[in-house]
């Protein structure tokens, strides 16, 4: 049986709780922009540079990876309707590391898999630096000392 106090306890945990993660993600938004603005310089600087030979596609590049990257904090989304469908972002990683942290069972078995996971992606990055590197020949031209019917 439930006492008056759990139940008015609830609401205000979600509430604590949607604050929390509201302030996550605007720390993320803000750590995103400071990273981005000068990716963004440096991509509009080598546009300019690159302009005579090529359209700017740098700049664009990183517009894009800034609006992913929006789209994937999505800031805003504690406003949306529960019955919303769920999108994959940051909230579904942090449901996650939630679930890790209340089921130990589940905890542990995620660390299984994510050691699992680094351990291959460190062997195949071992057998990659242990791989003889094979190097294109180079172009050579002919030079008159090459080539014995040019005087």
């Amino acid at each position: 049986m439930m006492t008056m106090n759990s139940e008015r306890s609830r609401p205000a945990i979600a509430l604590i709780k949607s604050v929390a993660v509201l302030q996550l993600k605007v720390l993320l938004g803000a750590a995103r922009d400071l990273a981005i603005s000068p990716l963004a310089w440096a991509a509009a600087l080598a546009d300019l540079v690159l302009l005579k030979t090529q359209e700017p596609r740098f700049f664009r590049s990183v517009l894009r990876m800034g609006e992913h990257s929006d789209h994937w904090i999505d800031v805003w989304s504690g406003g949306r309707d529960a019955d919303a469908p769920k999108r994959e972002n940051v909230d579904a990683l942090i449901t996650r590391v939630e679930e890790v942290v209340r089921d130990p069972q589940v905890g542990a078995r995620q660390a299984r898999v994510l050691k699992r996971w680094a351990e291959r992606q460190l062997a195949r990055a071992k057998q990659r630096a242990a791989a003889p590197r094979i190097t294109p020949p180079s172009d050579r031209t002919a030079t008159s000392s090459d080539d014995p019917n040019r005087q």
